[in-house]
């Protein structure tokens, strides 16, 4: 907390899940007198069992998908259908993606990731 003030972080993007803390964290901010951030919390993705994945569940980074033959176009278009971005078989570019995306529109729900069937 300290170091991310030191540092001029003003916005903090974090998995839904970590919600409930933001309030405590917020006073923590006030009470040492340091500048709060803007948080935003997003829809964690999930596997297939339902767990949230993370580095001690399962997590999918871009070099295990481009391991497994993804090209970087693919991964952005399964990106761009779980935020709602894209329609499926749509293949927008950077712009467009850029242009359609809203916070307030993000999905409420979590995605569920299938390695089987991802865009």
């Amino acid at each position: 907390m300290v170091d991310d003030a030191e540092q001029g972080v003003g916005e903090v993007v974090r998995g839904a899940d970590l919600a409930d803390s933001t309030p405590r964290q917020i006073l923590l901010y006030d009470l040492l007198g340091l500048p709060v951030p803007r948080y935003a919390h997003v829809p964690l993705v999930l596997g297939p069992d339902g767990r949230r994945l993370a580095k001690r569940h399962g997590a999918v980074t871009l070099a295990n998908r481009r391991a497994t033959g993804q090209t970087p176009e693919r991964v952005l278009r399964w990106m761009a259908l779980s935020l709602g971005l894209a329609e499926p078989g749509e293949r927008p570019g950077l712009t467009d993606l850029l242009a359609r995306f809203d916070p307030a529109r993000l999905p409420q729900e979590p995605t569920v990731w299938d390695p089987t069937s991802a865009a």
